[in-house]
């Protein structure tokens, strides 16, 4: 047998098949490892996988500006709207509130060019008719001033019912002087002279009653102030023309007639120099006259 010869050609290359197998196992492992890589696993693998899914639901990018900024200003509008309204609400109640204490501390003057309301006159109180109401109120009678109600030395006053207004008759109160003494009437004698009764120790009075005639019944007291000879006389006189006993009584009874002409306030309401002592015609004509020197 002849061994190989040591120069021959190709005698110290690889085997050619079997370098070609292992380029192939590298190639195929390889491409197995870029597969690998190329493959999900489920991991964020780079910075867009990291943050993607906190951008879920999020604008597109182009768009993203602009809505953050529209944002911003629909949130600037509201609280400056929030803010316009505090102040306007603020504003109102600081108003109110001093409205209320310049009106409650000022008192309200005229407008320059106004013209102030003239101020009506006074109404005298008469303490004749406040004396005669303290009787007939609570009798359910309201006593008025009757035209002509007053002159020298005389008043007279209608009477009508509270309730129904019906009239009831008239009160007339007179004054006279009589410093020198009075002679009281005695109807059935007129020469006689009655017993005057006493109200205090300086009035004497006497009272008289008529009702014998329906359309003119009466009740009359003459008083006499002893200190200064003062005469007042007070005749209440029923509704007249009624025809009837009962329409036509007076609107006082003969007490409430008498305790009225010794009243004070009676002989206060006039002034010391009115009299119906002289020939005046509208003086009350009395059923029974005073005796006094004219």
């Amino acid at each position: 047998m002849t061994a190989p010869a040591k120069d021959a050609p190709g005698a110290d290359l690889p085997d050619t098949a079997a370098a070609g197998a292992g380029a192939a196992d590298v190639a195929v492992a390889l491409g197995d490892q870029a597969a690998a890589a190329e493959a999900p696993t489920g991991k964020p693998t780079g910075f867009g996988d990291l943050f993607g899914s906190a951008l879920v639901g999020e604008p597109p990018v182009g768009d993203g500006v602009d809505d953050v900024y529209r944002r911003a200003d629909l949130v600037r509008r509201r609280r400056l709207r929030r803010v316009v309204a505090v102040g306007a609400v603020t504003a109102l109640l600081v108003a109110a509130v001093g409205y209320a204490l310049t009106a409650a501390v000022i008192p309200a003057t005229p407008h320059p060019g106004s013209v102030a309301p003239m101020a009506g006159p006074t109404p005298v109180v008469d303490p004749l008719l406040g004396a005669i109401a303290s009787v007939t109120g609570p009798r359910g009678l309201r006593a008025l001033p009757r035209q002509p109600a007053s002159g020298e030395g005389w008043r007279q006053y209608s009477v009508v019912d509270q309730n129904s207004g019906r009239p009831r008759g008239l009160i007339e109160v007179s004054v006279y002087a009589a410093p020198g003494g009075l002679c009281f009437p005695v109807r059935s004698d007129p020469e006689a002279c009655a017993r005057p009764m006493r109200a205090g120790d300086d009035v004497e009075y006497a009272r008289y009653t008529d009702d014998r005639d329906p359309d003119w019944q009466m009740h009359e007291a003459i008083a006499r102030r002893l200190s200064d000879g003062r005469v007042v006389v007070v005749m209440a006189t029923g509704e007249r023309g009624t025809g009837n006993a009962d329409a036509g009584r007076p609107p006082l009874t003969a007490a409430e007639t008498a305790g009225l002409a010794v009243d004070v306030r009676v002989s206060s309401a006039f002034d010391s120099s009115e009299r119906c002592n002289g020939p005046d015609p509208a003086c009350p004509v009395l059923k029974v006259p005073v005796p006094v020197v004219r």
